[in-house]
C-alpha cells in the first residue's frame, strides 16, 4: 500500500457508522455503500485504483473532471494543461513547456525537480478552486509544486535537505545571478526561474542546481510573449515570491436584478520582499464581464486554445454575468398560430400517453426516455389533458423511485456511494458514468428535472424523497467545500467557467466536454429543484451555474464574439472542447450533423440561451442548412431534425413550422417528443424570442419579444399568489402553481359528447358549457377546420355524416386579440374487426402480425398500441405496430416497447384452461418480458418472460400453462409490460374444463326496427350460468343517434324508446357473484329493414403523398350488420378500377401525376350499396434517378430498386475510369469505405429503403492521373427515383380503367408517345391512335359489348390487355 493510499484509508476510517453501512437510509429512499454485483450482461463498475492523494488531499473528497483529474486516478500525468503552461510529471520532477494545440510531444524542454530525486508516482497533495499542490518525495527529497488556471507561475516548496535542479534540454540559458532566463523553450516559450535573494545557480552540463541560499522555495514564471524577455524577467520578478496558498471563487445572486456576481480571491504568503500582488490570468469570460472596480491593469497577453489570456496583477477581481430567466416549458399561446391543430397536438400527446419505461436501459438512456415523457407531460397540463399528464407522472415517479431506493440483492435501478473514490454511481450506467465517473453532470440533470416534474405535480412527493435528490446534486455539484462525501463542485470548473465531462481526464489532449446543451440542462434543472422545494441554495447555485457557463459556451464553444477559434476552424461552433484544443468531431460519428446537434440537444424551457444571441442564431441556421441536409429532409441518423427546428424557432418559427410540416414521417431521435416539437414551434411563432433586455425579479420568468411586442411569462411554484415584476416596470400575477403570460385570456369553457363512439356515417351529439369569461365569438372545429359558430347558449350540436376514423373537436374562444380553447373530444366512428374478416378460432393459433383491423384505418390506440412512429418491419407498413413477414415465422412482432399491446378478436370454442405455445426471440443477454394475456379487460395470465436466445432471429418456443379462457367471441390483448424480445405464434391448446363457473352473456341477435316503430326490448334471458348460479344483470347504451338507455338496466328484459334513425349498440354484462362475461348488439333504426352494407379505406392514409411511378397498395374493408358483403368496387376519379368479391379487399396502382381520389362501393346480397368516404392522395414528380458530379467528368444512374439498388458510373469520354474507378459509399459521410466498380456496369450496393447514401468516386482521368470528387459528394435516398423508362417490367407501369369499360377507356402510361390498337378477338383492328400524353381516355361509344384485346407498343415492344366492353 502507497503512503497516500495508508492516509486516505485512515481518514476513511473516521466516518464510522456511515462509510461501514451497507444500506444508508435518505428519506424513503436510500443507497449502498457496498457494490451490488454486475448484471446479467456484466455491466456496474467502478473504477480501479486508489486515488492518488497525500497530505490535506488525503482527507478530502477525491476530486475528478477536473484539469488536473488525470494525475488523481495515475501515477504521472502527461495532459495537464492550465493556460499558458503545459506540463508533465515524471520520476525527477515536473516537465514544464509550452504545447499551443493538442497532446504534449517526446520533449522535456525543461524539467524542474530536485537532485537525486526518483519517484515512481506523484501524489496530489492539495486542492481548490483552480489550483493544486503536486507531491514528489521519495526517501530522501520531497517537492512540492503549486500551478493554477491562468497562473503564469510555477511555485515550488522543497525540503530542507534537498537540492533544487533544473535540467534544459531545449532552450538557451541567461544566468541573472538569482535567476535564470531560458529562451526558446519550445513553440517560442520564454521561462524565467527565480531563486530566491541571494542563492545562486550551478551549472553541470544543462542541469542548474541552488541551495537557494538556504532557502527552500523557488518559482518558475513564463514570460508573456513580445517584447524583450530579459527586460520582462526583471520587471516581473517582483511577483515571484508572492505564493498564492487559497484560491476560492464565491458567488452571490441578486433576485431583483438577475444579477450573478462571482468575487475570485487568491489569500498569499509572501515568501520575500514587500510585494503582495499575485500575477493572474483571466480568460475571456473573465476578463470581458469584469465588474465595477476590477480592471485588467497589465498589457501582457498569451494567446491560448481559449483565446486572449489576459495577465492582471492582483489577488482579487470580480465578474458579473445576468440571468434572464428561465420556464418549465412554454405556455400555451399556441390558438394565436393559425395553422396551430389542437386535435393533432392530442393525437401526439396520446401516442406517449402510456409508453413505459424500458428496463434494459442504462442511467443516461433512462434520463432522456424520462425527459421526453416529461416534456410531453408538461404539454398535456398546458392543454389540460389531466388524465395524459397524470399517466405519464405515474410511469415517472414509480422509475425513479425504484432508482432512489436500494433493495437488498438488485443489481439494476440503485445508487451505489463508491468510499474510495467518492462518488455515487448509478446502475446500471452508460458512457463510463461508473468506470470512469464520467458525465455525471448529464445523467443527474435528467434525473433531477424528473424529480422537481415529480415534487411539481405531486405536492409533497420531495418531503421524503429530497434527501436522495439532493445527493445527486451534491455529488455532481456540492456547494460546501466542508462535504465530507463528495467534492466541491465536481463537475464545474469555477475558473474556467464551465463543466467537465471526463472523470479522470483519460485523453492525451486533457479534460473534455461535448454536450453543453447537457451541462446547462443539469443547471436549469438545479433551478427547478431548489425553486420548487423551497431550497434557495441550491436554486441560486443553479442560477450561478447556468449563468456562467452560459458565457463560457458562448466563448468557447461557439465563439460568439469570433475572438477564440482558430483560422482553420471551418465551423461557427465546436462540439468538443478538449484541454488544450477542440474540434468537431463526437464521440460517435465525425458527422458535421451530430456535431450542430449535440450542441442543442434537448431543447425545452431550460434552453432559453440559445435564443439571447439572435444575430449568432440566425448565422448559425445558415451554416447549418449549407453543411446538413435539414431543407431537403435528409434522413440522417446523425442530423436530428425536431431539434434543428426547435433551435430554428427562436429566429424563423414559421420557416421551422414549414420544415416540421415537409416531414412527418422523419424517424425521431431517441429521447424526443414529436408532441414537443409540434407545441415547441407554435408556441415560439406566438412568443418570439427571449428578450434579454429585460430583467425580472423571479428566476422562472421571461421576457419575449414578438414584432415589437413584449409577452411576459412566468411561473409559480408557490402555493400563494406571486407577481413578479420586470425591469421595465411590467408586472404580472401569477396563480398558484400556474405559468401565466400577459397573453392569458380569462375565458374558458368545456366541450362534451354524448357518445365517444359512433357506427360509419352515425353522428356525434355535442354540448359546450362556457364556464368564465365573456368572448366575442365562438367557432367549433372538427379535425382542424372550423364547422360552426356558437352563437348563443344553448350551446348543442349534432355532427352528421361521420366517416370512418377518429374525429376530433374543440372550441375555440375569441375576446378582442385574446383566445383561449376548450377541451378536446374524440368520436372514433366504425368498429374493430378480425385481420381476416373472422374471429381467429381458438383451439388454434394467433399471429401477433394479424391483430385486429380498424374500419377507420389507422388502428393504433384502438386495436393495437405502437409507441414509435412508422413501422420498422415490412408487414403491414401503413400501420406502425413493428410487423414481419418472416419467412418462417409468420407475421411476428418486434421492436417491442413497454406499455404497447395488441388486440385480436377470436372465438373460444369451448371454456377452459389452455396451454399456450408461444415462439419468441431475445437478443438480450438479460432476456425480455414480461407480458400478459387478457380477455376482454380481464387478467388472465401475466408474468411471461423470456430467456436470451442468442439473437434477434434466433427462434425458441416457450410453453404457458393453465390460461383460463371463457367460451365464445372476446377481444384477447397481448399487453407487453417491457421490451427486448421478438414475438410469434402463440398457439392455444385446450387442456380441461375450467375450475369455476363462468357464466356466458347472450344479449340476443342485432335488431332492425323499421320506422316509424321507435321501440324495442332487450332480452338477455338466453344468458346463462353452468353452475346454475343467479345472474345480475347490467346493460349500457354504447352509442346511437340519440340517448335511449334501457327502462331497466338491470334487468335481464328491459324496453328502450324514443329510437330514432341509425344504429346504436348496447353492451350486456353479466356477474354470477365472482365471474363476468359480456357480449354487444347493434340495433339498426332505419326506412326498410335492410341495412346497407359500409366501406373504408384501411390504407393508405388520406392526404398520402407517393411518387410517380411508385406502387401503391389500396387496402378497403366492408362490412354488413345483417347480411353479408357481396363485392366491393375501387373507383378512381369516379371511373370503376376494380371489383373484387371477396377478402383481401386490395388493388394495387401505379402512382400517376394529376388528381387521384379513390372511393369504395360496397354492395350486400340485397342490392343495397354504399360509399365510403373518399381517399384523395398526393402524387409527385418523382426525383430522378440519374445525376453528373460537379466537375462533369461523368455521370451516374441508380436503378429504382427500394433496397439494395445498382449504381452505374458512366464517364463522360473515353478513357475516364479506365483503369482506376473506386465508389465510395456510406450512410457517414465522414467513413466510407471504396469498391472497385466497372465505368458502364451496374453495381449493387447494400442499403435499405430511406437511407441516405453519401457517394464519390476515385477515378483515372486522360491526362490527369486520377481524380476524385471527395469534396462534393453526391447523395441519394434509396427508393425514391422513379425509372420509368422501359426496362423488362415496362408493362406494370401501364394502369387501363374501368374494366369492363361503359364506353369510355382510361390508359395511363410510363410516359408518352405510345401506339395503341383495339382489337378483336379475330385481331381486327378496330380502333388506333398515338398517345400525346401519359394519360389518355378512350372514346368507344361505336365499339359493340363484347371481349376486346389492347395493344399498347413503344417501338419494337408491345403488350396487351383484355378488356370488357359493356354499355
Amino acid at each position: 500500500m502507497t503512503k497516500a493510499s495508508f492516509l486516505r484509508l485512515s481518514f476513511l476510517l473516521l466516518f464510522g457508522s456511515l462509510l461501514q453501512a451497507q444500506v444508508v437510509t435518505k428519506g424513503n429512499g436510500s443507497y449502498t455503500t457496498n457494490f451490488p454485483g454486475t448484471d446479467a450482461a456484466g455491466r456496474n463498475g467502478y473504477p480501479s485504483g486508489t486515488p492518488y492523494v497525500t497530505g490535506p488531499a488525503a482527507s478530502k473528497p477525491v476530486p475528478t473532471n477536473e484539469w488536473w483529474s488525470h494525475k488523481v486516478k495515475n501515477a504521472h500525468s502527461s495532459n495537464l494543461f492550465n493556460y499558458p503552461f503545459t506540463l508533465k510529471t515524471v520520476n525527477q520532477g515536473l516537465v514544464a513547456t509550452y504545447i499551443p494545440w493538442g497532446p504534449i510531444d517526446n520533449i522535456e524542454p525543461v524539467v524542474v525537480g530536485l537532485s537525486g530525486l526518483n519517484t515512481s508516482a506523484v501524489n496530489v497533495a492539495d486542492h481548490d478552486d483552480w489550483m493544486i499542490t503536486l507531491d514528489w518525495e521519495d526517501a530522501n527529497n520531497h517537492l512540492q509544486v503549486k500551478t493554477g488556471i491562468g497562473m503564469p507561475f510555477l511555485y515550488f516548496t522543497k525540503d530542507s535537505a534537498s537540492t533544487a535542479q533544473v535540467v534544459v534540454n531545449q532552450g538557451t540559458v541567461t544566468d541573472s545571478g538569482s535567476f535564470l532566463i531560458v529562451k526558446g523553450v519550445r513553440n517560442g516559450a520564454d521561462f524565467a526561474i527565480y531563486g530566491p535573494s541571494g542563492s545562486t545557480w550551478t551549472k553541470n552540463g544543462n542541469t542548474y542546481t541552488s541551495s537557494l541560499n538556504n532557502k527552500n522555495y523557488w518559482s518558475l514564471l513564463f514570460l508573456p510573449p513580445g517584447g524583450n524577455p530579459d527586460q520582462k524577467a526583471h520587471d516581473l520578478r517582483k511577483h515571484a515570491f508572492v505564493f498564492p496558498q487559497v484560491c476560492r471563487a464565491d458567488f452571490q445572486y441578486n433576485e431583483q436584478t438577475g444579477v450573478v456576481q462571482t468575487d475570485f480571491t487568491v489569500q498569499s504568503q509572501i515568501m520575500e520582499g514587500t510585494d503582495s500582488l499575485m500575477l493572474q490570468g483571466l480568460l475571456p469570460h473573465q476578463w470581458s464581464s469584469l465588474a465595477s472596480g476590477s480592471v485588467v491593469n497589465t498589457s501582457e497577453v498569451f494567446p491560448t486554445v481559449r483565446g486572449d489570456l489576459k495577465l492582471m496583477e492582483g489577488n482579487q477581481f470580480s465578474t458579473q454575468y445576468t440571468f434572464h430567466g428561465i420556464l418549465p416549458t412554454l405556455p400555451n399561446v399556441n390558438c394565436r398560430s393559425g395553422s396551430f391543430d389542437p386535435a393533432a397536438l392530442q393525437e401526439k400527446v396520446d401516442l406517449l400517453k402510456n409508453e413505459g419505461l424500458a428496463t434494459w436501459t442504462d442511467s443516461y438512456n433512462e434520463g432522456q426516455a424520462m425527459n421526453r415523457l416529461i416534456q410531453t407531460a408538461r404539454i398535456a397540463e398546458q392543454t389540460g389533458d389531466t388524465s395524459a399528464l397524470n399517466s405519464i407522472l405515474k410511469t415517472v415517479k414509480e422509475r425513479l423511485e425504484d432508482w432512489l431506493s436500494y433493495q437488498s440483492g438488485e443489481v439494476a435501478f440503485l445508487f451505489y456511494y463508491n468510499q474510495t473514490w467518492d462518488a455515487l454511481l448509478g446502475y446500471p450506467a452508460g458512457h463510463g458514468q461508473d468506470v470512469n465517473i464520467n458525465d455525471h453532470h448529464f445523467h443527474w440533470g435528467y434525473f433531477i428535472h424528473a424529480a422537481s416534474f415529480v415534487e411539481q405535480y405531486e405536492p409533497g412527493w420531495s418531503a421524503n424523497w429530497a434527501p436522495m435528490i439532493n445527493m445527486l446534486v451534491r455529488d455532481a455539484a456540492s456547494a460546501n467545500r466542508n462535504d465530507n462525501l463528495f467534492p466541491y463542485l465536481r463537475n464545474f470548473s469555477p475558473y474556467a467557467g464551465h463543466c467537465w465531462a471526463n472523470g479522470f481526464a483519460s485523453f492525451p489532449q486533457g479534460n473534455d466536454q461535448e454536450s453543453t446543451s447537457e451541462s446547462m440542462q443539469f443547471n436549469s434543472a438545479l433551478i427547478h429543484w431548489g425553486s420548487i422545494t423551497g431550497n434557495d441554495s441550491i436554486r441560486d447555485l443553479g442560477i450561478y451555474l447556468y449563468t456562467t457557463e452560459q458565457a463560457a459556451v458562448e466563448e468557447y464553444w461557439f465563439d460568439q464574439h469570433q475572438r477564440n477559434f482558430g483560422a482553420n476552424q471551418q465551423y461557427s461552433l465546436v462540439s468538443r472542447v478538449w484541454g488544450n484544443s477542440y474540434d468537431n468531431g463526437t464521440f460517435w460519428t465525425s458527422d458535421i450533423a451530430a456535431s450542430y446537434g449535440i450542441e442543442l440537444y434537448p431543447i425545452h424551457g431550460g434552453s432559453m440561451y440559445l435564443g439571447h444571441n439572435q444575430a449568432y442564431a440566425a448565422s448559425l441556421w445558415s451554416e447549418i442548412e449549407q453543411n446538413t441536409g435539414i431543407l431537403a429532409n435528409a434522413p440522417n441518423v446523425n442530423l436530428w431534425h425536431d431539434i434543428m427546428w426547435q433551435y430554428l424557432a427562436f429566429t424563423d418559427p414559421d420557416k421551422a413550422l414549414s420544415l416540421y410540416d415537409s416531414y412527418p414521417n422523419r424517424s425521431l431521435k431517441f429521447g424526443v417528443s414529436d408532441a414537443q416539437t409540434y407545441y415547441w414551434l407554435h408556441a415560439m411563432k406566438v412568443l418570439g424570442h427571449p428578450d434579454v433586455s429585460i430583467t425580472a425579479d423571479h428566476p422562472l420568468a421571461v421576457a419575449f419579444s414578438s414584432g415589437g411586442n413584449t409577452v411576459y411569462t412566468a411561473q409559480n411554484y408557490g402555493s400563494s399568489p406571486l407577481t413578479v415584476s420586470f425591469s421595465d416596470g411590467q408586472q404580472l400575477l401569477v396563480d398558484p402553481g400556474e405559468l401565466a403570460t400577459s397573453l392569458d385570456a380569462d375565458l374558458e369553457g368545456e366541450l362534451t359528447v354524448l357518445f365517444d363512439r359512433a357506427y360509419t356515417w352515425g353522428n356525434a351529439q355535442l354540448s359546450f358549457n362556457l364556464q368564465q369569461g365573456n368572448p366575442d365569438y365562438m367557432v367549433l372545429y372538427q379535425n382542424g377546420d372550423s364547422i360552426a359558430t356558437l352563437q348563443q347558449a344553448p350551446y348543442q350540436f349534432t355532427v352528421d355524416s361521420l366517416s370512418a376514423g377518429v374525429h376530433g373537436f374543440y372550441v375555440q374562444m375569441y375576446e378582442g386579440g385574446n383566445c383561449a380553447v376548450s377541451n378536446l373530444v374524440h368520436v372514433t366512428v366504425g368498429e374493430q374487426l378480425p385481420y381476416s374478416g373472422a374471429a381467429a378460432i381458438i383451439p388454434g393459433s394467433i399471429f401477433p402480425g394479424e391483430y385486429d383491423l380498424f374500419e377507420g384505418g389507422f388502428a393504433n390506440a384502438i386495436s393495437y398500441q405502437d409507441l414509435s412512429p412508422g413501422n420498422n418491419g415490412d408487414f403491414r407498413l401503413s400501420e406502425w405496430a413493428d410487423a414481419s413477414n418472416h419467412p418462417s415465422e409468420g407475421a411476428v412482432i418486434g421492436w417491442i416497447n413497454s406499455g404497447e399491446w395488441l388486440e385480436f378478436t377470436v372465438d373460444v370454442q369451448q371454456a377452459g384452461m389452455y396451454n399456450v405455445d408461444i415462439r419468441y426471440a431475445s437478443g438480450n443477454n438479460a432476456g425480455g418480458g414480461p407480458m400478459r394475456i387478457e380477455s376482454d379487460g380481464q387478467i388472465v395470465k401475466s408474468g411471461i418472460s423470456f430467456n436470451y436466445t442468442g439473437d434477434w432471429n434466433t427462434w425458441a418456443s416457450k410453453t404457458i400453462n393453465n390460461v383460463p379462457l371463457k367460451s365464445g367471441e372476446q377481444i384477447l390483448r397481448i399487453y407487453f409490460e417491457s421490451g427486448e424480445f421478438n414475438l410469434g405464434e402463440m398457439e392455444f391448446f385446450f387442456q380441461g374444463p375450467l375450475n369455476y363457473s363462468q357464466p356466458i352473456a347472450d344479449a340476443g341477435p342485432n335488431q332492425v326496427i323499421v320506422l316509424p316503430s321507435s321501440q324495442t326490448n332487450l332480452d338477455a334471458s338466453a344468458s346463462s350460468d353452468p353452475g346454475g348460479a343467479t345472474l345480475t344483470y347490467q346493460w349500457t347504451q354504447l352509442y346511437g343517434p340519440s340517448a335511449s338507455s334501457p327502462a331497466n338496466a338491470s334487468a335481464a328484459l328491459s324496453s328502450i324508446s324514443n329510437l330514432q334513425s341509425g344504429v346504436y349498440k348496447y353492451r350486456l354484462v353479466v356477474d354470477n357473484g365472482t365471474y363476468q362475461d359480456s357480449d354487444e348488439l347493434f340495433i339498426v333504426v332505419g326506412n326498410n329493414a335492410n341495412v346497407p352494407p359500409t366501406a373504408s379505406f384501411l390504407a393508405p392514409s388520406n392526404g398520402q403523398s407517393y411518387f410517380e411511378g411508385e406502387q401503391v397498395e389500396l387496402l378497403g374493408t366492408a362490412s354488413d350488420l345483417n347480411d353479408s358483403v357481396q363485392r366491393l368496387e375501387f373507383y378512381l376519379n369516379g371511373q370503376l378500377y376494380q371489383s373484387l368479391n371477396s377478402r383481401p379487399y386490395s388493388v394495387n396502382w401505379t402512382a400517376q401525376l394529376g388528381a387521384t381520389e379513390w372511393k369504395l362501393l360496397a354492395f350486400d346480397h340485397f342490392g343495397d350499396s354504399s360509399w365510403s368516404a373518399p381517399l384523395v392522395l398526393q402524387i409527385d414528380t418523382a426525383p430522378s434517378c440519374e445525376g453528373t458530379s460537379f466537375n462533369g467528368d461523368f455521370s451516374w444512374k441508380f436503378s429504382s430498386d427500394d433496397n439494395n439498388p445498382s449504381l452505374t458510373f458512366i464517364p463522360s469520354q473515353a478513357g475516364v475510369g479506365v483503369p482506376t474507378c473506386i465508389l465510395y459509399y456510406g450512410t457517414d459521410p465522414n467513413g466510407m469505405p471504396g469498391y472497385p466498380v466497372t465505368p458502364n456496369q451496374p453495381y449493387q450496393i447494400t442499403a435499405n429503403k430511406g437511407d441516405l447514401i453519401y457517394f464519390y468516386y476515385t477515378y483515372s482521368f486522360p491526362g490527369a492521373g486520377e481524380r476524385n470528387n471527395a469534396g462534393n459528394k453526391d447523395t441519394y435516398v434509396v427508393g425514391t427515383c422513379s425509372d420509368i423508362g422501359l426496362d423488362e417490367n415496362w408493362m406494370d407501369y401501364i394502369a387501363v380503367y374501368p374494366n369492363p369499360s361503359n364506353g369510355i377507356l382510361n390508359v395511363d402510361l410510363p410516359k408518352a408517345g405510345a401506339d395503341l390498337s383495339l382489337m378483336d378477338m379475330q385481331g381486327r383492328v378496330l380502333m388506333k391512335t398515338t398517345a400525346l400524353s401519359k394519360n389518355i381516355s378512350l372514346d368507344l361509344p361505336q365499339i359493340a359489348n363484347g371481349m376486346y384485346y389492347l395493344n399498347v407498343s413503344y417501338e419494337s415492344k408491345s403488350s396487351s390487355f383484355k378488356i370488357m366492353v359493356r354499355h
